[in-house]
């Protein structure tokens, strides 16, 4: 790790206008194209997720460690690259090990139990001007964060939140 900067937790989700991130394991909206900004934003970083958001990626993302979170003590990957963890502590641990930056990119459980564990430096929303049904929310962001910046594109607005110290 690089000694002259703190490590930095940065929580990436995608949130419906009504609070939902997810349906049956998946986005519940068409691509928006924040793909692109994701991958510009994670690439070389390592990715801490839960089991179900690989699931529903499916592999590895290149350029990128994937650390999954799972409390299956027996769940295989299936590729040697994946790192398995089984609590959050654990997955930040390895992660920043890796790199000083890390980022969690889902789903709902793990952004919940980094919100409660308050490990979370930054927020990389993307808002989608949509209200889908969906079996998964994120929780109000609250007043503590602040905007620092904001990306207007169509049909979606990307917000980074700083944490707002008293």
């Amino acid at each position: 790790m690089n000694d002259e900067r703190l490590p930095r937790t940065t929580l990436v989700v995608a949130i419906g206008a009504n609070g939902v991130i997810g349906r049956d394991g998946g986005m519940p909206w068409p691509r928006t194209g924040d793909q692109v900004q994701f991958k510009e934003l994670t690439w070389g970083h390592p990715l801490v997720m839960g089991r179900a958001t690989y699931d529903s990626i499916g592999r590895p993302l290149p350029g990128r460690t994937s650390i999954v979170l799972t409390r299956d003590e027996s769940w295989d990957p299936g590729h040697e690259e994946v790192r398995v963890v089984h609590d959050l502590d654990a997955a930040l641990s390895l992660a920043h090990d890796i790199d000083d930056d890390a980022f969690i990119i889902g789903g709902a459980q793990v952004y919940e139990a980094a919100r409660d564990a308050d490990v979370v430096d930054r927020l990389v929303v993307t808002h989608v001007a949509q209200s889908p049904e969906g079996d998964a929310w994120f929780a109000p962001i609250e007043d503590r964060w602040r905007p620092v910046q904001r990306e207007q594109y169509d049909g979606y607005e990307i917000v980074t939140y700083a944490r707002h110290r008293d």
